[in-house]
């Protein structure tokens, strides 16, 4: 039996508990192992992608050829790259000029205006200003008969509001900076336009020729944008923030206080209730403790907050990561991204693409910059392990010296579950040389352990202890983000990233849990799907809802992906799926005439207005006690709920 393969079955068979301490001596052992002959062997050559003009082009040449052919936003996807490969002003101007035409035929005017300005300042070619100042000019004037008809619309909404028949009077308003005939007065200037650099321009503002013209002066513009992409979902601009049933806990600030942290041999960490929920009650609001953007998504989202973006800014080194400000750019920088910048290009030409591979290195490389504040806090990392790694309480491992599950705490983040004893070996061995991989990475292509090494230096690994404790926490951060990460969806079915959410990591899985969640930017929010009783464990879904998939199915992507059979109501009493339950009219109530007749009002209510969401919630309660799942109706109902939490309801 070779070494490598013995480290693993030392780790397997070390490992006594249900949460992540109680490893890193194990760990360690095998990635020092793994370090060092990978640094005796002969590594492929480091190639990243960098910046240049042959690429911008390339992907210039793309944008104009889809947008010849009206694929507007493929375009502008195109542009973005052909921006984030530009090496010189020349090539960013024409990326953000071209970029402007097809947002201005989306009708996305604010976002070709800014685009339109900053290609003017980086020295857009004299005689092809003309052009940029028309479109310019157009936008200005689409923008204030959207602001005039915006204004008319909210004037008509509150003359029904108030059911009178007074005529409309003539009121004082505030100069509006468009004339009549749609022509600005700003856009006389026009051609005077100018722009901050890329280096320190806000996304928040105009220039113009007669100064700094902030967004706020026409608010309406993106206030009366017909688009959906920034509107508030409904539930906030009626119901406000989330807020927590019965406030936050004092153990787990970002849960319920009406939610207890339980442990048990069967289940390991978990939440119950300890009060009652109802459906839509708000269970847990949080922010991840590290998230990073797919791969997919580098040029359609900004790889900071993760959301959609059309006029994405580019890193100023490298052309992977843009964002959808400068404020986003600047933040990024100081949170990880100075580090990661000089790595992540190289990573599709060494890993061949492998997408996977590509999202768990980035997964682990930014939870190590995490916890180590970006390589400064090594020494306080490995103290603060040992005090963890001293409590013998499952329950509480990862709790501050205060108390408390903090959401952004690394102790906390690191007392995830691992899994690693039912993990295959070849699994575990995958994960520790992606780690070995990750921390030589990030010392001979970055500053991150006090100074840029060169390979030849780390022949006797041993004699750089942080290198190896690294590439152990790193083993470790594998292990707990393939079990504990979720995928951000801003929009509804749309994953634009992953992140790990320390406390939400504590719920386990039913193909049919009582709750559900959404986002608000980075924000998860969990909530009650049905009434959630004393004593109930809150279960999530870890994406094999039985109301998608077969029996067969989840089982299939649950073992292989989190090792363990479910056993919840669906799996155990083999459910149908969503559309076999409403073919087939599968536990309806349809013959129960005084039920019907219970929820008729609630009905009536739906009716007249199909964002009752409380006449939805009465429904659920109702269905609670009188109805056996699978129902019919109870499909209906919790369709309804989370429609109108995702946003989809029109």
């Amino acid at each position: 039996m070779d070494t490598a393969k013995q480290l693993v079955l030392a780790l397997k068979h070390n490992n006594k508990s249900h949460v992540g301490y109680g490893l890193q001596r194990e760990s360690e052992a095998l990635v020092s192992h793994i370090l060092q002959n990978m640094v005796k062997s002969k590594l492929p050559p480091f190639k990243p992608k960098l910046k240049n003009r042959e690429d911008s082009i390339r992907y210039r040449e793309e944008g104009n050829q889809k947008f010849v052919s009206g694929e507007d936003i493929e375009a502008i996807e195109s542009y973005t790259k052909s921006l984030a490969y530009a090496d010189s002003p020349e090539l960013m101007a024409y990326a953000y000029a071209n970029r402007s035409a097809a947002l201005y035929r989306k009708q996305y005017y604010k976002e070709c205006l800014m685009d339109l300005n900053t290609a003017l300042s980086l020295g857009y070619p004299e005689e092809k200003k003309q052009k940029l100042k028309e479109r310019g000019d157009k936008a200005l004037a689409e923008i204030s008969r959207l602001s005039d008809t915006k204004s008319e619309e909210i004037a008509l909404d509150e003359d029904k509001i108030k059911n009178t028949n007074v005529k409309e009077e003539n009121e004082d308003k505030e100069k509006c900076p468009f004339n009549t005939n749609g022509e600005s007065e700003t856009s006389k200037k026009f051609p005077l336009i100018k722009t901050v650099e890329p280096e320190t321009e806000s996304k928040d503002q105009l220039l113009t020729g007669s100064g700094t013209k902030t967004i706020s002066t026409v608010s309406e513009i993106f206030n009366i944008s017909k688009h959906s992409d920034n509107e508030k979902p409904r539930y906030l601009v009626e119901d406000g923030p989330p807020a927590l049933a019965y406030g936050p806990n004092d153990e787990a600030p970002s849960a319920s206080d009406g939610v207890a942290i339980s442990f048990s041999e069967k289940y390991g960490r978990h939440l119950i209730a300890i009060k009652e929920f109802e459906p839509g009650d708000v269970i847990a609001v949080e922010d991840p403790f590290a998230s990073v953007i797919y791969q997919e998504r580098y040029y359609t989202h900004c790889s900071h907050c993760l959301s959609k973006c059309y006029n994405m800014i580019p890193c100023l080194h490298c052309p992977m990561a843009q964002y959808c400000s400068n404020q986003c750019r600047k933040s990024a920088w100081t949170l990880a991204h100075r580090i990661e910048c000089q790595i992540i290009s190289l990573l599709p030409s060494l890993l061949n693409v492998d997408t996977d591979k590509i999202r768990m290195l980035t997964k682990i490389m930014r939870l190590l910059i995490k916890v180590t504040q970006n390589g400064t806090a090594i020494n306080e990392l490995r103290k603060d392990m040992k005090v963890a790694e001293s409590n013998s309480d499952s329950r509480t491992a990862g709790f501050t010296d205060n108390g408390k599950l903090e959401s952004f705490n690394g102790r906390s983040a690191l007392s995830l579950a691992t899994n690693m004893t039912t993990r295959p070996l070849i699994g575990i061995s995958a994960f520790a040389c992606i780690s070995s991989l990750a921390v030589i990475l990030m010392a001979v292509e970055t500053s991150f352990f006090k100074k840029k090494y060169k390979l030849e230096e780390l022949r006797d690994i041993s004699k750089f202890p942080d290198i190896g404790f690294c590439g152990a926490i790193m083993l470790r951060a594998c292990v707990i983000m393939s079990s504990n990460c979720f995928s951000v969806q801003q929009e509804p079915g749309l994953k634009s990233g992953s992140g790990l959410y320390v406390l939400h990591s504590l719920q386990n899985h039913s193909c049919t849990p009582n709750t559900f969640r959404h986002f608000e930017n980075l924000t998860m929010i969990t909530r009650a799907v049905e009434p959630i009783h004393v004593g109930d464990q809150i279960f999530t879904c870890y994406g094999t809802a039985h109301g998608y998939m077969s029996k067969s199915e989840r089982k299939k992507k649950i073992l292989e992906e989190y090792f363990f059979e479910c056993e919840c109501p669906a799996c155990y009493n083999d459910w149908p799926t969503y559309k076999e339950i409403l073919q087939n009219h599968i536990g309806s109530i349809s013959k129960n005439k005084e039920l019907v007749q219970k929820l008729k009002p609630f009905k009536e209510r739906l009716l007249k207005n199909n964002h009752d969401v409380d006449a939805v919630k009465s429904v659920l309660k109702i269905l609670d006690k009188e109805v056996t799942k699978p129902c019919e109706e109870v499909v209906h109902a919790v369709q309804f709920l989370k429609s109108y939490y995702l946003g989809k309801l029109k």
